[in-house]
């Protein structure tokens, strides 16, 4: 996990990094164990905080966990996803984009991409360099076929 968010670092930049990602909520799964690794930067400096959540609870890391059962209508458990067209950082960019395009009902019918476009402009455009895009609302599909159809 320690990889992942040095990737996630690179790719926002320390500055928004830091700015944005100040807390790591996660569950108690094996992977988030090295806390003080993901805490830190390379250079031994504070990056971020790690914080758990309680034991059987899920439900703590608030809508952060639908968007994973989000991402799972895509790409369902126990597929093959180069099968279902998941054969590069593209792909998987285009799978987030799709989630994170949802008009949600808790934020008045707008998007996360949509909100992150209108408050946190450097965030987006970061994400966006990235490739991670905006999905017009018409558009968005959460389904597994939306990775063979954009091949």
């Amino acid at each position: 996990m320690c990889e992942g968010i040095d990737m996630l670092e690179k790719i926002l930049g320390q500055d928004i990094f830091r700015k944005y990602v100040e807390v790591l909520l996660t569950d108690r799964g094996t992977e988030f164990s090295a806390a003080d690794a993901m805490e830190t930067d390379k250079d031994g400096s504070r990056r971020t905080r790690v914080f758990y959540c309680d034991p059987m609870r899920a439900g703590q890391k608030g809508s952060l966990e639908n968007k994973h059962i989000e991402l799972r209508y895509i790409l369902p458990k126990e597929c093959d996803l180069k099968a279902l067209g998941l054969t590069d950082q593209n792909m998987l960019n285009l799978a987030v984009s799709h989630v994170n395009s949802k008009a949600e009902e808790s934020l008045e019918g707008k998007s996360a991409l949509e909100l992150t476009r209108f408050l946190y402009k450097d965030l987006f455009k970061r994400l966006k360099a990235f490739g991670i895009e905006l999905i017009d609302k018409d558009e968005v599909t959460l389904k597994p076929y939306l990775l063979k159809k954009r091949k």
